[in-house]
């Protein structure tokens, strides 16, 4: 262990000396700022409506010249300029323009030009429903069956940590871990190295090591400047210790199989581009398809939400905490395998 921890220190002085350790601090730090200075806690989900509404009947319906009821916002206008110019303001809004044709009333639509034809359908039948619901005849018979009341939900900033904390630790951890290695290559550290009494294995975990230290600083310092202590750091940090070593090992798997990061770089870039694919189904649960399940990336994603929710699944974040140290484990022991024969290479 001596001889570990002698390497480890000689590693962290050539590492944090270099520049791949500023660019995962100024990462953290760019993160950081927009998610406190641009992102809000929550976006705002209101529909606004600017309307021009010729029919009195219609028009005296509203109290005042702005509506707003369950996430809907109407806001009315005197002529159709006036409407078209506040829409040319605001890209998320809709335009209604009423008016009588042959004894009926007219609603047409005035949008930006964006909108698909499903979209198109939604703003219609928005419309057309709440119209319907004032007529005396109307009687509501829609029901809503929740298959897990009660599920909790992170807050739209909080949401954005998971994808964040998987990149930094375990995409980034990947490819660092692969530049380093083929830095000390380049600068002839290696061959010096293979005339030392440091065993390969060493060499691979103070790499390890680093990138594991880089990944807890970097992640602790973002997290609890965005949500405080309100979750339990002893299993955050299982989750980034775990995550950052299975992405390192990995990525010193990858460098085994080539002799310079020029030759590394597709499949480095390739394993990547695999495992943000489970992205995906974080951001859209209703695309799971039970192949994405199978990549790491995808418990990872799922492992950090239950982390920030007030009631997570423990059991689930132990259960990938103990995976990946097991998956990294055997990892590591196959690219030890692979360093003692092209290490030197």
């Amino acid at each position: 262990m001596k001889k570990l921890w002698t390497t480890f220190i000689k590693d962290v002085k050539l590492s944090y000396s270099g520049l791949y350790f500023y660019i995962e601090i100024g990462m953290a730090a760019i993160f950081l700022a927009v998610m406190l200075f641009v992102v809000p806690e929550n976006f705002d989900k209101t529909q606004t409506y600017y309307a021009f509404i010729e029919v009195d009947e219609i028009r005296d319906e509203f109290d005042g010249r702005v509506f707003e009821n369950d996430g809907t916002r109407v806001e009315l206008f005197d002529d159709r300029e006036g409407l078209e110019q506040a829409l040319s303001k605001k890209r998320s809004a809709v335009g209604l323009h009423v008016y009588m044709e042959d004894s009926k009333p007219v609603v047409e639509f005035v949008l930006q030009g964006y909108e698909g034809p499903e979209m198109k359908q939604m703003l219609k039948q928005t419309v057309e429903g709440g119209l319907l619901a004032e007529l005396p005849t109307y009687e509501d018979l829609t029901t809503v069956t929740v298959l897990e009341p009660g599920t909790e939900r992170l807050s739209d900033r909080v949401s954005m940590l998971p994808p964040y904390l998987v990149i930094n630790v375990a995409f980034m951890g990947l490819f660092v871990i692969a530049a380093y290695v083929f830095l000390d290559k380049e600068e002839g550290v290696i061959k010096a190295f293979a005339v030392t009494p440091v065993k390969v294995w060493h060499y691979l975990a103070s790499k390890i090591m680093i990138m594991a230290v880089m990944g807890l600083v970097t992640s602790t310092l973002v997290v609890v400047s965005l949500v405080g202590f309100k979750i339990n750091y002893l299993l955050f940090f299982g989750l980034i210790l775990s995550f950052n070593v299975f992405g390192s090992t990995l990525g010193l798997l990858i460098t085994s199989f080539f002799d310079s990061m020029t030759k590394a770089m597709g499949a480095l870039f390739l394993s990547i581009f695999i495992l943000v694919f489970a992205g995906f189904s974080y951001f859209m649960p209703s695309f799971s398809p039970v192949w994405i399940k199978f990549l790491p990336s995808y418990p990872m994603f799922f492992s950090f939400r239950e982390l920030f929710l007030e009631n997570g699944d423990t059991g689930f974040i132990i259960q990938n905490i103990l995976l990946f140290l097991g998956l990294s484990a055997v990892l590591f022991a196959y690219t030890n395998l692979r360093f003692k024969k092209t290490l030197t290479v």
